[in-house]
């Protein structure tokens, strides 16, 4: 009897279902909801909440982050993937398509940030499975009698 090879195999078995069940569940309940269809709000610039204007506030990339909160005065923009953003309603049509371009184009950014979440809570638990059954076979392995 090969107590090693059938280890080997039980981990294998275990996390191949980990990874799919675990990994669904994880993916479409927790992270998914939160990071891609999630509700955002822009950082707005001084100039677009109505302050004098900054130089160094002349980006290139917008910062976007999860809305807690919806007021009144705020409209929102459904996107395709099934996120919302919301942006204060004083501002004009065009600012608010600008801002929801730059939101558009980085969803895949918010994308592979889910994936690299759920990568880790997928993968991390088969590593350390196979770490702690290693480490008691070698255990194991030095009780066993010199040949």
């Amino acid at each position: 009897m090969n107590v090693s090879r059938g280890l080997f195999r039980a981990w294998i078995l275990v996390s191949v279902l980990w990874i799919i069940v675990g990994g669904s569940v994880i993916a479409y309940k927790i992270v998914a909801p939160a990071t891609i269809w999630g509700s955002y709000q822009p950082w707005l610039t001084d100039e677009e909440a109505g302050l004098p204007p900054r130089a160094e506030q002349k980006q290139l990339s917008r910062s976007f982050s999860p809305i807690r909160d919806v007021r009144a005065d705020m409209v929102h923009i459904q996107m395709p993937d099934g996120s919302k953003l919301y942006m204060p309603a004083s501002l004009s049509e065009a600012v608010r398509t600008r801002i929801a371009e730059q939101f558009w184009d980085q969803r895949w950014g918010r994308w592979g940030q889910a994936a690299a979440t759920v990568s880790l809570w997928a993968f991390v638990p088969c590593l350390l499975l196979f770490i702690f059954g290693y480490s008691l076979l070698w255990v194991g392995r030095g009780f066993m009698r010199a040949q």
